[in-house]
């Protein structure tokens, strides 16, 4: 068995955010999309919670899959269909190459 521990600067936190811009598919720590999260902060956000919010909409969405390909981590969350509201599609943001 493995455990994941928590550390001083994750007392009190239930999550992070992370931000998705429309023109790419990168994830982003801040809102004014100025730096992208790397694979190890994105592993890290993933497996204490993180909540991704849409850009304009502000929409969010929990993640639901992390996976890594060559040193880009990507996380998978499910979203609303715009077509169909009874529809659910999957949407991945990636992390800043290594």
């Amino acid at each position: 068995m493995t455990n994941i521990y928590e550390h001083a600067n994750d007392l009190h936190v239930r999550a992070r955010y992370v931000y998705s811009k429309s023109s790419d598919s990168y994830a982003y720590e801040d809102a004014a999309f100025t730096k992208k999260v790397t694979n190890d902060e994105l592993r890290d956000m993933f497996i204490k919670g993180v909540i991704v919010i849409i850009d304009p909409s502000g929409a969010m969405y929990k993640a639901v899959k992390y996976t890594v390909s060559s040193g880009t981590g990507t996380i998978t969350y499910v979203k609303a269909d715009t077509t169909t509201a009874t529809t659910a599609v999957l949407a991945t943001l990636d992390s800043a190459s290594e």
